[in-house]
């Protein structure tokens, strides 16, 4: 593995600790969000295991983009869901966001391949565990892909999606 790579999963489970992903620690969602994202190289794999930092604590995007550079920062930031309290209105704003990126510069095109990642994680996650989480990402999904998906960008994480909200899905 690689240095930066063990940097940023080191800072994300230090950042995270106490935080759980349902009974779990929450460093195994960021471990099963990392993995999907491998293919896509290691800035996303860090990305990956950064994704919800600035979410979830007080680490700030200079932070981040002293410890990891800009790319990764720039990232991270286009991910975060805002502070608001009303899940849908939150996650609006956070798809506007995505949907206004373009694929073309390269901290955009990984937010949006680590963030299909992380919505696959969760799926399958909740699948198996939490039939409320499930059915909310079900009702999520097609306003979640029409901001976040990009033809050719990571068509083989969005088949999986797509099969395990509707299974009866046409390909």
């Amino acid at each position: 593995m690689n240095n930066r790579y063990l940097k940023a999963r080191t800072l994300a489970r230090s950042k995270h600790s106490g935080q759980y992903y349902g009974e779990l620690p929450y460093y195994v969602h960021l471990e099963a969000v990392s993995r999907l994202a491998t293919p896509f190289g290691t800035d996303a794999m860090i990305i990956a295991q950064l994704h919800d930092v600035m979410e979830d604590t007080e680490t700030t995007v200079d932070e981040l983009a002293s410890d990891f550079g800009f790319l990764v920062a720039d990232a991270v930031s286009y991910m975060t869901d805002g502070k608001l309290e009303d899940r849908a209105k939150r996650k609006a704003m956070i798809n506007q966001r995505l949907a206004s990126l373009n694929a073309d510069e390269e901290s955009a095109r990984l937010a949006l391949i680590v963030k299909a990642c992380d919505r696959l994680a969760n799926v399958r996650a909740s699948k198996s565990s939490s039939e409320r989480h499930y059915d909310m990402y079900k009702l999520e999904h097609a306003s979640f892909k029409e901001a976040v998906y990009r033809k050719g960008l990571c068509e083989a994480i969005w088949w999986e999606l797509d099969n395990l909200i509707d299974p009866m899905t046409e390909q």
